[in-house]
């Protein structure tokens, strides 16, 4: 079975809101009556296909971003204060994949990767901005996801999977703030669900089980190794 390739694109414009134009945030911030709307250009191309008992589905991306909203500080601002001003134009581009397999009736497994490239030119800067340093902040590269899926018994499933990225860059939160690299991370997780009736289901399960240290913003360590469980009902 074959599913035709789709080639969406898109023209979006993202308005600043009231509080990005005007509030002063407890003496934080300045105002910026003049900001304009940050606009992206998108198109994506998808294919989708099977392979009998494998399915593959597959994505290139690509993002052009103009009047990047992005909040700086001024020349003369004090330290930790800041304005929110049209910066300049960024491209994101990138590729997507995913693919599940059905091994046995009871048993499957799966998997996805993406990539992700973005590049920022400081373009519309007001006269006396200082722009030290910057960079983006938040996404990795590299993201993958692995799991399986297994129904050993009636009504019980075994969920474990791995969650792996690549590092990212985050800043530190001084005056003149520092960007760094966070480090990549691989969580190992694991749920266990059990059908008890046909409406109602209880589960149990690990996340991070063999407990890494690992961050995403600075100065905010991600949990290490946790356990929950859950119950639900269906009406």
């Amino acid at each position: 079975m074959k599913t035709p390739a789709s080639t969406p694109a898109s023209r979006r414009a993202r308005f600043p809101t009231i509080f990005e134009r005007f509030s002063t945030q407890f003496g934080t911030a300045a105002s910026n009556p003049a900001l304009k709307a940050e606009r992206a250009t998108n198109y994506e191309l998808g294919v989708s296909r099977n392979f009998g008992a494998l399915n593959i589905e597959g994505a290139l991306f690509y993002s052009d971003i103009q009047d990047a909203i992005v909040s700086v500080r001024p020349a003369g601002f004090p330290a930790n204060s800041s304005q929110r001003q049209n910066l300049g134009d960024a491209e994101y581009y990138g590729a997507e994949i995913a693919l599940t397999a059905r091994l046995a009736p009871s048993f499957s497994i799966g998997a996805n990767y993406t990539y992700i490239h973005r590049d920022f030119e400081v373009t519309g800067a007001a006269p006396g901005t200082v722009v030290p340093v910057f960079a983006l902040t938040g996404v990795p590269a590299h993201k993958a996801f692995l799991y399986a899926e297994w129904k050993p018994l009636a009504g019980l499933r075994v969920l474990p999977s791995i969650d792996i990225a690549s590092d990212r860059t985050t800043s530190t939160t001084a005056a003149t703030p520092v960007y760094y690299r966070t480090g990549s991370y691989v969580q190992a997780n694991l749920r266990i669900d059990y059908a008890v009736t046909e409406t109602i289901e209880i589960g149990l399960g690990a996340r991070n089980l063999f407990d890494d240290y690992y961050i995403l913003t600075d100065g905010f360590p991600e949990p290490g190794r946790s356990f929950f469980l859950s119950a639900r009902a269906k009406f």
